[in-house]
């Protein structure tokens, strides 16, 4: 068995958005989208442990209020180079991490308890580079979505990527390259729910997921999500 050591978790948020700007500060839970998805991450990660990396414009100054509010610590980088933004987020933390888990702001139902069953799934590997939900192959709902990533490897991907979907999606530069890391995953043990979105891209995603996380009530994990799923998919987006 192999330790993440503490994997630092990194959210990524900004107010830029091409079909809904401004999602991750939208009303959510007790605050904002980004402010909800921090609380849900830290019943499980201690808050020193949790970054916002967003941008240097100035409308993410917004992003950089609301994530202290809720006691994640902020970086802000470049805005197209996201692969560049998340490294600098790295290297400004007190103590480079071993290990990273990148998470997107607008999946607001991610919880603790799934990034701890990744961190222990992780451990009963040989420590692979990548280790993700969403490899091989998707079975937990597109919202759910988790990469735990060597940062080493990460910090390669920066000097050294120069394809702009792989400067913008961060990861691809890894898993893209299975002769050079090694890449492992975590399948979902309820089924396949890979058919299933609980993502914020519109304005109708966030409607549906808003009116979802209500009737889920307090307290609820990834497991209650994918029980509204099976049973009540129309509920999702």
């Amino acid at each position: 068995m192999v330790s993440a050591s503490r994997p630092t978790v990194i959210v990524q948020a900004r107010i830029g958005s091409t079909r809904f700007p401004g999602k991750v500060l939208a009303p959510f839970g007790v605050g904002s989208l980004l402010g909800h998805l921090i609380a849900r991450l830290a019943g499980t990660v201690e808050l020193d442990d949790i970054w916002v990396a967003t941008t240097e414009v100035a409308a993410d100054d917004a992003v950089e209020a609301a994530a202290g509010r809720a006691g994640a610590r902020v970086f802000r980088g470049p805005t197209d180079d996201v692969l560049g933004r998340f490294v600098g987020c790295i290297h400004a933390m007190p103590h480079v991490p071993e290990h990273v888990i990148r998470i997107c702001a607008d999946r607001p139902l991610l919880c603790g308890e799934l990034v701890r069953e990744l961190v222990e799934a992780y451990g009963d590997t040989d420590g692979p580079d990548y280790f993700a939900n969403t490899y091989p192959q998707k079975s937990y709902p597109d919202g759910l979505d988790l990469e735990l990533v060597r940062t080493s490897a990460l910090l390669e991907a920066a000097e050294e990527a120069v394809d702009p979907y792989e400067r913008e999606h961060v990861t691809p530069f890894i898993y893209r390259r299975p002769e050079r890391y090694s890449l492992a995953g975590l399948a979902c043990p309820f089924g396949n729910f890979s058919d299933v979105r609980a993502t914020v891209d519109t304005p109708e995603d966030y409607a549906a997921l808003y009116a979802l996380d209500r009737s889920l009530g307090d307290d609820y994990d990834y497991r209650d999500v994918l029980n509204f799923a099976a049973v009540q998919p129309e509920l999702f987006p």
